[in-house]
This record gives C-alpha cells, sequence and structure tokens, in this order.
C-alpha cells in the first residue's frame, strides 16, 4: 500500500504523501512485518508494547525525532502522527551512523548515503534484508546542524567515515552497500581497510557513478535542479510541485517546495524545515562536488555492482576495480536511489546471494 490508500479506514480521506510518511510507513512496515497503509491503527494493525518500542527506537534513528510511547498512544495511525508530531527533521542530527533494523546473528550490512546524504531510500531493501540481521545507515554529517570540517573529496569522507566505522565494529567484520555517490564512498574505505583495521566482508554497489574523464562539469545551477528533482522523487511528489531548469532555478523556491515535499505542505514554510533542507542541499553540494572530482588509483576491492540500464561508466569502473568487479546491467525504468526503492526485491535477492548467507 501507498500513502494515499485507504483501506483500513474507508471514510478517511487521502492524505498527500511526502518522504516522512514514506519513512514511517517503511519503519512500520518493518516493525509490524506487514504491509501497512497511512490510516492503519498501529496497535489493531498487530502492535504490541514490544513492537511500539522498537518503532519508536526506529523513528527516533531514522528521523531524529523525540517521541516516547505517550506519543504513540495518543496517535495510533502514521495520517495522525505525522500531522501532529511531525518534526523539521529527517535524519538523525547526532550520529552519522544509525541502526535501521534490529540486530541479528548474521553479518551486519552498512549502507552509505547517496548524494543528498540520507539513507532512507535504503528502507524498502532493508525490510527484505534486515530478518536476522542489522542494517545500518552511514549519513553525512553535514546534516548535523553546525557541522564543520566536513571533508569535500571521497577520500577525506571515506577516511571520516572509517573512524565512525571502527567506533561502532572494531575488528567485527561488516558487508558494505552503496549507491550513487556511495559506491565511490565504499570503494575508499575497501581500499584502506587493512591499514585502519576494518573487517570489510563484501561489498554491493547499485548504480555508482564514475565518471574519469568528464565530458563536462554540471553547474551550480544544474545542480540545484539535480537536487531539487531528487527530493521530489524520493517523496514521491513529482507531480505536486511546478518543475526548475538551470535557466529559472532559484535556491529559495527550490528548498521552500522541498520542505514542502519532505515534511507535507503544512511544515513547508517553516524556518526549520528549510533549514533542514538547506543543510541537505549543502551535503548534496558536497558530496556531488567530491564524486566529479573523483580519479581513483586503481583498487584491489572485490565488488558486486547492478546498474541502471542507462548508466554509461561501466567502463571506468572496470579500469579501476581490479580485484573481483561482477557486474549486472538491470532491465528497470528507474536509477539511483529510486531503483533501491522500486527493484528492492531484485536486489536483495541477488545482494543475498551474493553474501552467500542463504
Amino acid at each position: 500500500m501507498n500513502a494515499t490508500e485507504t483501506a483500513a479506514n474507508p471514510s478517511a480521506g487521502p492524505v498527500e504523501p511526502s518522504l516522512v510518511r514514506h519513512i514511517l510507513l517503511d519503519i512500520w512496515s518493518t516493525t509490524l512485518k506487514h504491509d501497512v497503509s497511512v490510516h492503519d491503527n498501529f496497535f489493531q494493525a498487530g502492535g504490541d508494547s514490544l513492537t511500539a518500542l522498537a518503532t519508536i527506537e526506529q523513528i527516533n534513528q531514522r528521523l531524529g525525532w523525540q517521541l516516547n510511547m505517550g506519543d504513540l498512544m495518543r496517535f495510533q495511525s502514521i495520517a495522525a502522527l505525522s500531522a501532529e508530531k511531525a518534526q523539521p527533521q529527517a535524519a538523525n542530527a547526532e550520529h552519522a551512523l544509525i541502526r535501521m533494523s534490529n540486530q541479528g546473528t548474521r553479518t551486519p550490512i552498512v549502507f552509505v548515503h547517496a548524494g543528498h546524504g540520507m539513507v532512507d531510500g535504503y528502507g524498502r531493501l532493508i525490510r527484505e534484508l534486515g530478518t536476522d540481521r542489522a542494517c545500518y545507515g552511514l549519513q553525512s554529517p553535514l546534516l548535523v546542524e553546525g557541522a564543520a570540517g566536513v571533508p569535500d573529496d571521497i577520500q577525506g569522507l571515506a577516511e571520516l567515515y572509517a573512524d565512525v566505522l571502527q567506533d561502532e565494529f572494531g575488528e567485527d567484520e561488516f558487508h558494505l552497500f552503496g549507491s550513487c555517490a556511495g559506491g565511490a564512498i565504499c570503494v575508499e574505505l575497501g581500499r584502506m581497510a587493512a591499514d585502519r583495521g576494518l573487517s570489510i566482508g563484501r561489498t554491493v554497489v547499485v548504480d555508482g557513478y564514475l565518471e574519469l574523464n568528464p565530458a563536462s562539469v554540471m553547474s551550480e545551477d544544474e545542480l540545484l535542479v539535480d537536487f531539487y528533482e531528487g527530493v521530489l522523487r524520493m517523496s514521491g511528489t513529482t507531480e505536486q510541485f511546478p518543475g526548475m531548469t538551470p535557466e529559472n532555478a532559484d535556491l529559495e523556491v527550490a528548498l521552500r517546495n522541498s520542505a514542502a515535499a519532505m515534511f507535507g505542505t503544512g511544515l513547508g514554510f517553516d524556518d526549520r524545515a528549510e533549514a533542514f533542507c538547506r543543510r541537505l542541499y549543502t551535503s548534496f553540494i558536497n558530496t556531488s562536488q567530491a564524486l566529479a572530482s573523483y580519479r581513483p588509483e586503481p583498487a584491489d576491492v572485490d565488488l558486486l555492482m547492478l546498474l541502471a540500464k542507462d548508466n554509461y561508466t561501466l567502463d571506468d569502473w572496470r579500469s579501476v576495480i581490479k580485484g573481483e568487479l561482477t557486474a549486472e546491467v538491470l532491465d528497470s525504468e528507474f536509477y539511483g536511489q529510486r531503483l533501491c526503492i522500486e527493484e528492492a526485491s531484485y536486489l536483495a535477492a541477488r545482494t543475498i546471494d551474493y553474501l552467500g548467507e542463504n
């Protein structure tokens, strides 16, 4: 079911989609272990005190909110909770590494952020992969208010994230998973793993982009349009907001509409919501420019690479990856993080097969 379905309450009106509601749907569907709609009552849908605690923890981890049991008791549907308790925050503002599923006995997977710096696009995949396995999200530290000193190159970002992973895992093994720019960060983490004492098992990259000899570099206005369209795609609101081109690109309009797409139109003009989107935009620019300037030396790492059919960078990847590269081009209309959402079942099956943990 999606954010506009009302099967659980036929009298309820449609609820506009937003990124926050999609994240809540992912979380509830994971903890309740079945699909839900925004109008489902948490407790009537099978929730109890234990699943409520797990749900509250995931909401606070992933969205950076501060919910308690009383909040879920008062607002027992996603529609009610997002309307009454939604905060102008859609990522954890305290930790770069967040846990996105329950613990388990299988080797954990760390999902590395794509261009926007958030890890919400992996939610559906984690529902497929998280059974008996802890899944973590590595998000951009630029989403934290007041963050400073964040590197503006892929190697520097990987060094920063290696510290975070060392603190969490020590010498324990974990797998890596990255999409878009996250793929390049995974390569650099793999390159430095031995020197940093990281026990990286296997690495999966979905629709990673790597251009060693780019024909051109995107302008600031083109990057803004790319950011804006990406937020609308992630939130499922592309048809609800006016399009933007490099010729009419306007940062303030993009931030205002992005805030509305992420949090709902009720928060679209909230200063705090726009401040979060400004940090998101800063993260996007940082990661995009780092990827555009990335010229890696050959790396002795192994990868499973699953590419969108219009990804033209496979030859560049082949020239860099000197380990075992298993590449597959998917016959799908989607790309980037959207590929991780729309093709989650297939990507999960290929990942599990590659990890050898059936």
